[in-house]
C-alpha cells in the first residue's frame, strides 16, 4: 500500500517566565537544557568582553522586561530587538523592552547550562521577577540543535504517514516575544526502525491552531504524493525555514510554528 512520507526538520525553542528573577536559564540553579525539553543543546562558551554577536552558535537569547528598572542592562545594548527602535536608556530596561543578548552577556558551561551575566558596564543583564526569556534556534548547526550526537547536523526525521498514531494538544503557558499566545501539539509516530517504540514530534505553534494542524496532517496523508517526502517543517544552515502550511498546504507558516523537535514517549 502506498503512503506519503512526512519530513520534520528541527528548531529548538525554550520559553520561561521566572518569578524568582534568577540568572540561570531552566531553573533557580545551574540546570542543563535538554533535547527533550528545548529541542537543542546550546554549545558551551565563555562570555567575551568584546563579543557583540548574537547567534554564532545558531541560537539567540531574548529577554522581555516585565517592569521598568535601573542599571539592569549592559549600557551598550541600545536597540529593541522587536521594534528596531532605540531604547530610551540603554542601561535601564523599560516595561516591554525586548532585548537580544550578545554572546558576551551569557555563559554556557557544563553541558548546556546557561547563565546570564550580571549587568556591569557594557556586559550582562539582570533578570527581574516575571521577566520573560526565550532561547530560540535560528539555523541548523552542528552545535545548536545537534540531535542525539554532536556529529549530527540535526535530528531531522521522516516517517511514513501510515505510522502516524495521533495528535495530542498539550497545555503550554507561554507566548512569543512579540506577544503571540502559543500552544503545543505532540504528534505520535511508530518508530520506522521496526522496534515498536514511539516517537513524538513536538510542535510549538500559535494558540488555537490545533484543529488546523490536525487537518494539515490529514491533507498530507491524502495528498497522493509518493515520489518525495512532504516537508512539514525545516530549518536550514542559513536560517531559511520551509513549511507545509495549513490544511491547504500553502507553503506559508499558517500554523505559526516556533519550535519543532523529536522526543520519545
Amino acid at each position: 500500500m502506498k503512503t506519503p512520507y512526512i519530513y520534520f526538520g528541527q528548531k529548538g525553542y525554550y520559553y520561561e517566565s521566572d518569578a524568582s528573577g534568577d540568572q540561570e536559564v531552566g531553573g533557580d540553579s545551574a540546570t542543563s537544557l535538554t533535547l527533550a525539553g528545548a529541542g537543542l543543546l546550546p554549545v558551551d562558551h565563555a562570555n567575551g568582553a568584546s563579543d557583540d554577536s548574537t547567534s554564532l552558535d545558531a541560537y539567540r537569547i531574548i529577554i522581555k522586561a516585565a517592569a521598568g528598572t535601573t542599571g539592569d542592562r549592559a549600557n551598550d545594548n541600545t536597540t529593541d530587538f522587536l521594534t528596531g527602535a532605540l531604547f530610551a536608556a540603554a542601561a535601564n530596561p523599560a516595561t516591554g523592552d525586548v532585548t537580544a543578548l550578545r554572546r558576551k552577556d551569557y555563559d554556557v558551561a557544563n553541558t548546556s547550562q546557561v547563565t546570564i551575566i550580571t549587568a556591569s558596564g557594557a556586559v550582562g543583564y539582570d533578570i527581574q521577577n516575571n521577566d520573560k526569556l526565550w532561547l530560540e534556534q535560528v539555523a541548523r548547526h552542528d552545535a545548536a540543535g545537534n540531535g542525539p550526537s554532536a556529529s549530527n547536523l540535526s535530528s531531522a526525521f521522516a516517517y511514513p504517514m501510515a505510522n502516524f498514531m495521533g495528535a495530542n494538544p498539550v497545555a503550554y503557558a507561554g507566548e512569543h516575544y512579540d506577544g503571540t499566545a502559543l500552544d503545543q501539539t505532540d504528534l505520535y509516530f511508530l518508530k520506522s526502525d521496526g522496534t515498536g517504540g514511539t516517537d513524538i514530534i513536538r510542535i510549538i505553534h500559535t494558540a488555537n491552531k490545533y484543529p488546523d494542524l490536525v487537518k494539515t496532517m490529514e491533507a498530507i496523508a491524502n495528498c497522493g504524493i509518493y515520489n518525495r517526502a512532504i516537508t512539514f517543517y525545516d530549518l536550514d544552515i542559513n536560517g531559511l525555514e520551509t513549511f507545509a502550511g495549513g490544511p491547504s498546504l500553502s507553503g506559508a507558516n499558517d500554523l505559526g510554528i516556533k519550535g519543532c523537535w523529536r522526543t520519545t514517549a
